[in-house]
């Protein structure tokens, strides 16, 4: 099977052209190596991933490497809340002019395509676990921290869109925090954040007074959600990936010096003191998995099996 992701150089889109790739299939890889770990590039491509430089934007390029694969993974986006935050414009085109390019492309030459949201877009989560069906409350549009919600919900509209009147072979996945190796901190993920300061006796930066909550997935659950979902899922369907096991920051820092042996203490800092007076977050963020699990999908890793893995990534390498 030949594979195309967009976005493959990055954190999941690099776990998954690996994941891939060892199954024996083949993977071309389109990226603009912005974000994520470089030492990515080098893993996948000494896996024998076929990697471009390049933009999701080029319509041309996109169309080309859609035209000779047998899959769509469209993963590529702006990263983080933080970097959506500073970078509104590219966020808002890569989220609505790249996935439409990867939608006309699918379309174009009938390729069944995956589309990677998030569970940003659930906005003020008012119910919890959130189910696929829930309401969607998001804030003022001069709050920043909104952006990236926004982007990725008008991704799951433009896909659905492409379903409903252009036929489009489309599925899409919502990734609740998902943590692994090779995973950086530089774009506000808390676990690479925590574990690295952790590591060199640095203060844990805990924004807010820590009791919001999140549940986190590891790499290899999320992959094995996406596998399903392309195999089993249905088309014109949205599916959360994530895990169970609600855990504040707080605590989760607290595990964190716990499980690296670290003297490391934590550091309480204001939302607005790190990311300015337009920011607002979620207090809790937890998935219902039903539909996935339907499909036979099942979290194998808790939390402490999951941080075990990565601490030894990030102490050993």
């Amino acid at each position: 099977m030949d594979y195309f992701i967009t976005g493959g150089a990055g954190f999941i889109g690099s776990h998954l052209t690996e994941y891939l790739l060892n199954k024996g299939n083949r993977v071309t890889v389109l990226d603009n190596f912005v974000s994520g770990d470089p030492r990515n590039i080098t893993r996948i491509g000494e896996k024998g991933a076929k990697i471009i430089k390049g933009s999701v934007l080029d319509k041309d390029l996109v169309y080309s490497l859609a035209a000779k694969c047998d899959k769509i993974v469209h993963l590529a986006a702006v990263v983080g809340v933080r970097l959506a935050m500073a970078r509104g414009v590219e966020t808002m085109r890569v989220s609505c002019l790249g996935t439409e390019r990867v939608l006309e492309a699918a379309v174009a030459y009938n390729k069944e395509v995956f589309i990677a949201s998030s569970s940003a877009i659930y906005g003020k989560i008012r119910t919890v676990p959130v189910k696929e069906e829930d309401d969607i409350l998001l804030g003022d549009t001069k709050k920043e921290s909104w952006l990236y919600s926004v982007g990725k919900l008008a991704e799951e509209h433009l896909a659905l869109s492409y379903y409903r009147e252009q036929g489009a072979r489309v599925k899409v996945g919502r990734f609740f925090n998902v943590i692994g190796p090779y995973q950086v901190g530089t774009y506000g993920m808390v676990v690479p954040t925590f574990i690295k300061k952790a590591l060199t006796g640095n203060p844990l930066p805990v924004y807010g007074d820590g009791s919001q909550t999140r549940t986190f997935a590891y790499i290899k659950d999320a992959l094995r959600g996406v596998e399903i979902i392309m195999k089993r899922g249905r088309t014109g369907e949205v599916y959360n990936i994530g895990s169970t096991g609600e855990i504040t920051i707080l605590d989760l820092a607290k595990k964190v010096i716990v499980m690296t042996g670290s003297s490391s203490k934590i550091s309480i800092i204001p939302f607005q003191e790190a990311f300015g007076e337009e920011f607002e977050e979620t207090n809790r963020r937890v998935p219902d998995i039903s539909r996935l699990r339907d499909l036979g999908y099942s979290p194998r890793y808790c939390l402490n099996e999951a941080l075990k893995e990565i601490i030894d990534f990030h102490r050993f390498g």
